[in-house]
Parts: C-alpha cells; sequence; structure tokens
C-alpha cells in the first residue's frame, strides 16, 4: 500500500517519526512524565503521528534492516543512521516488526504504551505486548510481532535490493552486522564505565561477526567505515579500528582465532579514555598543556582497566598491549615514551595505523572539512609514514584500496562513479555506484547503477575533489 503522491509524503515524515520515536524512547528511559524534555518530545512525537497518518492510521514497520511508513521505504541521511539503526534494534530485541498507531490515539495511551514497551527487555516478553496493552487502557497503539507480519505490511524488499545493485544482499548484510556492533558497541562501553572492567565477553560477541564478514571477503563492511558524520561515532570509531585491523591481519596472513583476538584488543583499543574527562575529550577548541596530559594517560588507563579482569590469558596480554602502545610510532615518536630499543607487537601496529586512518577523515571542529579517505591514505603513505610499520601499511591499501569508500572517480570514459568497496583482486577497480555518465545522465533512485566492480575496460583518470561534487558522497554510502 502506498499513500498519497506515490508515498512523498511517507518519504517527506518518515524520518522525522523514526527520529522523534528514537528521540521519545530516550527522554521516557532518561525523565519522569512531568518533565519538561519529556513532556516536549512527547508532543513532538504526537504531532508527527498525526502528520504521518494515511486515512485511520499509520503503520511503522521494522524489516530487512529498513523502516517502512505505510508501505514506503524510508531513507536515512548519514547523519541520522545511527538513530535509524539503535531504533531497529529496540524493535529486534523485543521480536516486534511494527507498530501501528490508529487516529485518536491520546499521550496517556501513548505515556503507557512506552512504559510497557520499555519494561519488555526481550523477545518473550515482546511478544507478550499486543496482548497486555489492550487491558492496559492502550487501544489506539498496537505493537505487531515480526512473525505476524503480512506480506503487504511492508514494501518488496527484493524489488528494493535489486534497485540497489544488490541482489544477493551482501551490502544489507553488513549494514545489519556493522550497526549491530555499533549498538553492541555503545551498550558495552557504557556497562564497563559503571562496572571499571572491560566487558570482554560482550566484546567477543560483537567481534565474531566482523572477523566472519571478512573472512567471507564480504568487504563491503569496509565501506561502512567511511561514515563518519553521525551521532554515534565515538562508538563507531572503535567498531571502524576493528574492522580495519582485522582486515589488515587478514592481509597480513593472521589465523582466524589472532584475529579474532586482534578485532577484541582494537575494539577496546580506547578504553582507557573513560578515565578522561568528557570536557576534555569533547573540548571543540585546541588542548592546553593540562588537558594533554590527560589525554596522554589513556593508554596507562587502559592497561590498568585490562589489569582489573580476573585471570591472565593470550588476549587480555594482547588487549594490554594494545591499549598501551597504539599511540607509539615506529621512529619513537608518540606517546608513552617506549624504553630505548623497544618496539611496539605487530596488533600494536595495526591499531596504530587503524586507528589513525580512521580519526583523520573524521570531522573535527578545528578542521574546515575532513580529510577524505583518498586523502588520508594519501597522507599516511606520504607525510606519516616513517611512524608506521611499511608492511602494515601496504596492509591497509590491501584492505581499503588505492580509492577507498566513499571517494568520488572519474573514469576515462566520462563515467563518474562513487567507490563503494575495495576489490582485493584488483586495487584498481573498486565496487562502485555510477553517479553519472558519460552524456551526464544520472541514473535515478529506481535505477540504480552498480559496478561490481569495475568493469576491465574502465580505468580511473582521476580523483574528484569534494568542492567538485555536487551530491553528499556519505548519504549515497548509506543508501
Amino acid at each position: 500500500m502506498l499513500g498519497d503522491d506515490d508515498g512523498a509524503r511517507e518519504r517527506a515524515v518518515g524520518p522525522e517519526l523514526v527520529v522523534r520515536f528514537q528521540g521519545l524512547l530516550r527522554a521516557a528511559r532518561l525523565y519522569n512524565r512531568s518533565n519538561q524534555a519529556y513532556q516536549r518530545q512527547l508532543q513532538d512525537f504526537m504531532e508527527v503521528v498525526v502528520a504521518a497518518m494515511q486515512e485511520e492510521e499509520t503503520t511503522l514497520v521494522a524489516m530487512g534492516d529498513y523502516f517502512y511508513l505505510n508501505g514506503v521505504r524510508l531513507k536515512a541521511q548519514a547523519s541520522k543512521l545511527s538513530i535509524f539503526h539503535v531504533l531497529f534494534a529496540e524493535f529486534e530485541c523485543r521480536a516486534l516488526g511494527a507498530v501501528r498507531f490508529l487516529r485518536g490515539i491520546s499521550a496517556d495511551e501513548l505515556e503507557t504504551f512506552l512504559k510497557q514497551f520499555l519494561a519488555a527487555r526481550n523477545p518473550e516478553r515482546g511478544e507478550q505486548l499486543p496482548d497486555e496493552l489492550p487491558a492496559a487502557g492502550v487501544l489506539h497503539v498496537i505493537p505487531v510481532r515480526a512473525r505476524d507480519l503480512r506480506p503487504d505490511d511492508h514494501g518488496s524488499q527484493q524489488e528494493e535490493e535489486q534497485e540497489a545493485g544488490d541482489p544477493s544482499g551482501v551490502r544489507q548484510r553488513a549494514r545489519q552486522t556493522y550497526w549491530r556492533a555499533v549498538v553492541g558497541t555503545r551498550a558495552m562501553l557504557l556497562r564497563t564505565a559503571q562496572t571499571g572492567r572491560p566487558a570482554l565477553r560482550q566484546a567477543r560477541r560483537l567481534v565474531q561477526p566482523l572477523v566472519d564478514n571478512i573472512m567471507k571477503n564480504e568487504y563491503s563492511i569496509l565501506g561502512l567505515t567511511a561514515l563518519k558524520d553521525h551521532d554515534e561515532y565515538t562508538y563507531a570509531h572503535c567498531v571502524n579500528v576493528s574492522v580495519l585491523s582485522i582486515g589488515m591481519g587478514q592481509a597480513l596472513g593472521l589465523s582466524r582465532s589472532a584475529l579474532a583476538n586482534l578485532g577484541v584488543a582494537s575494539l577496546l583499543h580506547d578504553i582507557g579514555k573513560i578515565a578522561v574527562p568528557a570536557g576534555v575529550l569533547h573540548k571543540p577548541g585546541a588542548l592546553d598543556a593540562g588537558e594533554w596530559v590527560q589525554v596522554r594517560r589513556h593508554p596507562i588507563e587502559g592497561v590498568k582497566m585490562v589489569a582489573r579482569m580476573p585471570g591472565l590469558s593470550t588476549l587480555t596480554l594482547d588487549m594490554m598491549r594494545v591499549c598501551f602502545q597504539h599511540h607509539m610510532n615506529l621512529d619513537h615518536s608518540g606517546y608513552p615514551v617506549a624504553p630505548s630499543g623497544r618496539l611496539p607487537v605487530t596488533f600494536a601496529r595495526i591499531v596504530a595505523v587503524a586507528d589513525c586512518f580512521d580519526a583523520i577523515t573524521a570531522h573535527r571542529e578545528y578542521r574546515a572539512r575532513a580529510l577524505t579517505a583518498h586523502e588520508g591514505l594519501q597522507h599516511l603513505m606520504g607525510p606519516d609514514r616513517a611512524h608506521f610499520d611499511p608492511a602494515v601499511l601496504w596492509a591497509l591499501v590491501k584492505t581499503v584500496g588505492l580509492y577507498p569508500a566513499g571517494t568520488v572517480l572519474l573514469t576515462d570514459s566520462g563515467h563518474t562513479a562513487l567507490s563503494l568497496s575495495p576489490n582485493p583482486a584488483d586495487l584498481r577497480r573498486p565496487f562502485c555506484r555510477v553517479l553519472a555518465r558519460p552524456d551526464g545522465q544520472v541514473p535515478g533512485e529506481r535505477e540504480v547503477q552498480t559496478w561490481d566492480p569495475m568493469p576491465q575496460e574502465e580505468r580511473v583518470a582521476r580523483v574528484m575533489r569534494p568542492d567538485e561534487f555536487q551530491g553528499n558522497a556519505a548519504d549515497l554510502l548509506a543508501a
């Protein structure tokens, strides 16, 4: 089923509905019902639900890593992706597939629904919600179990994937794996901040799908590390460093068990920053001398946190070394200062490159703009190369390609293309989305053209500067 104007209203109001829904859940967790911030979120959500009404109801469906509003698939801007995926995880952990809002919904009903929804923290409790809410007086908010969804409750998922140039679902699986890792890392680090000890079992569960994905040579997940401008980047940085480290470790020939340990150690490489005051970590301007001292202590604080864990294993030793050494450089610059003649271990050398590459390509308040991934790669291979192990730098190139995800390319034939993920078989020809054909024609949304990978007859003439490309590469990567 489609809304008016072939879904135009749903596409316009749908993303706002998702953002308001997640904002309301967050407010309901933090505040009591009399709080002004909570009441404002409640009112804003009520307004957008009414605006989304199609005849007598509006239905938000979560399926196949997408949200559908009244049967129309919703697309998020890159900056809102984390909100979409966090809300999707809320549905998933309760085994819910949709929520229907009926005309006549009241604020009191919505508040009761929120209370019951938040109390149902697992699939068993979530599946009871449709039966419990009517008894609680909630008649205009109807949750739908995932197993009870009808085919006409959402758009054709297969058709959407084929339109996106992903008929086998590889990119969709990569998105699911990546965002589950980001959401899980957020929960893990919050728990670690409360206990003072790394949540090692949780970290292992998060890393295993990343290792499996890369071991299967499904490199789409590497493209998602190029998404930096979103609310969850603090946690995504940890996942990005883990994904990049695992990819480089594979390029260097590490075993699966070694990749698993590397993945956990890299995911937790910055855990010592929990001990650094938030005002210092997130200061928009330059740090003063005292603040730098606090930041430079995070490798030591990380080692102390890992040392509080009971027992000693190969993994905990790897974690301590990575925490302590990931800012040490091979030319003896960096911090903490290494004893004379001591060099970082292999895992720390890998994480150092992954950490630096992800950090220099992220937005910072003191920069006019972030370096593109291609510029970041040039920087590491040029001015900064003395800091790093040459073999690890080459492993980075093997992992992200000569034209990392997010790079806009102009080919000899006149095509404009966006690099989506690397092609290990030929680093010169990444997997791409065609943005414009030689005649200037731009493929429409429903006729997405991809190169899987760039054809042999095509060759990159040059990399386009950000100011030459009028679109938003991050939004296209996220699509």
